[in-house]
């Protein structure tokens, strides 16, 4: 693979930081959303 021998250098790394970073929005959101474990659990019997 021809990208495991791409050097990654501090700007690629902040770049890659800024690009994942969730916008207002989104993390918004996110809080707004329970957590999974605060979900109810699922009916079992559904899965098949």
């Amino acid at each position: 693979m021809a990208l495991q021998s791409l050097p990654i250098t501090a700007t690629i790394a902040m770049r890659a930081r800024d690009v994942s970073r969730p916008s207002k929005e989104q993390q918004e959101a996110a809080d707004r959303r329970p957590l999974r474990d605060e979900m109810p659990k699922r009916d079992p019997k559904r899965k098949g």
